[in-house]
């Protein structure tokens, strides 16, 4: 009888252990996915990314972006000033070089005045006053009429003279206000540093490339004035009523191209204007040269002290001319 019971103990134990064991398997065997669970899983995981715009392929510092240029990728977290629509940012100008998937930031692109400026024309700012800058009435997105004046005493003019400039430009800026839409706060600060337009020292202008010499010539040998005008008056000089300007480098024409097309754009501008031609003192002609002939055309020459005798003075007497000074001794 012991026996039997020493094994019938025995055996007890074993189906124990045996049954212990199992449960143990069981409860470390995975599970089978509850469909449900696994839903809010998968758009909790979707939740947690957004969009963004990034680069396509590599885009190089001043080159507007392309629609190509672009894709979307989901990232963990939107940085600040990123992109999630790819139209607003395409055209923009990459101020650094942005790598090939990274985010388009609006840190990285060009802003500011340079936006403003239209394709073939310039910024170019000018010295104002009260007197010059109608009364610092101007204000950015007028438009303005360029007059200068020259004095008699300047280089290479032979007299004092007022005259039409540049016609119905764009004032970009006007001291410290600009086109580029400054904020309330800026310009309450412009105005406390005394950058209000009543302290303006300077306008900026947009004005086509190919009269920027004349601008800054003007500028530099005589004095300026700004004419405010009307937007809506669209008149403008016809410039085929007057002869063209002659530049002061050569103009070496390919065979076969017309002698007296004129220059445009930065063709024109890198031909320049000489005073004396934009005095109107010198009357050159406004011919272009052949390719087999090429010639400087507008270079004023230097003054040369030439002598002249008053054949109505019975006495002798000399003149003396070196540019616009002329001095007479008599003998």
């Amino acid at each position: 009888m012991v026996n039997i019971a020493k094994i019938a103990v025995g055996v007890l134990l074993a189906v124990a252990l045996a049954l212990g064991v199992y449960g143990w398997m069981l409860a470390k065997a995975p599970k089978p996915a509850d469909p449900q669970v696994q839903t809010s899983s998968s758009e909790g995981k979707a939740a947690s990314t957004v969009n963004v715009v990034v680069a396509a392929q590599a885009l190089v510092a001043g080159q507007a972006i392309k629609a190509e240029d672009l894709q979307l990728a989901g990232l963990s977290s939107r940085p600040d000033g990123a992109y999630d629509d790819v139209p607003a940012a395409v055209g923009s100008v990459p101020a650094v070089d942005i790598p090939k998937g990274a985010p388009i930031l609006k840190g990285q692109l060009v802003t500011g005045l340079a936006l403003k400026v239209p394709d073939g024309e310039r910024a170019v700012a000018v010295k104002v006053d009260e007197s010059v800058g109608a009364g610092n009435r101007i204000r950015p997105g007028d438009f303005v009429d360029v007059f200068f004046v020259l004095r008699r005493d300047g280089n290479e003019i032979d007299q004092s003279q007022a005259r039409l400039l540049l016609s119905r430009k764009r004032v970009l800026a006007y001291g410290a206000a600009s086109v580029d839409a400054l904020t309330s706060q800026e310009k309450a600060d412009s105005k406390q540093q005394g950058n209000g337009p009543e302290s303006a020292r300077t306008a900026v202008l947009s004005v086509p490339v190919q009269e920027v010499s004349q601008l800054a010539l003007g500028g530099s040998s005589g004095s300026l004035l700004l004419a405010l005008r009307n937007p809506a008056d669209t008149s403008e000089p016809d410039m085929d009523k007057f002869s063209p300007l002659p530049g002061v480098l050569a103009v070496s024409l390919p065979k076969g191209a017309t002698a007296n097309a004129p220059l445009e754009g930065a063709d024109a501008a890198q031909a320049g204007v000489a005073m004396s031609t934009l005095a109107g003192s010198t009357g050159i002609p406004a011919t272009r040269m052949s390719a087999d002939k090429p010639m400087t055309a507008g270079v004023a020459k230097p003054a040369v002290p030439r002598t002249r005798t008053a054949s109505a003075d019975p006495s002798l007497s000399v003149e003396f001319v070196r540019g616009a000074n002329s001095q007479t001794v008599r003998y």
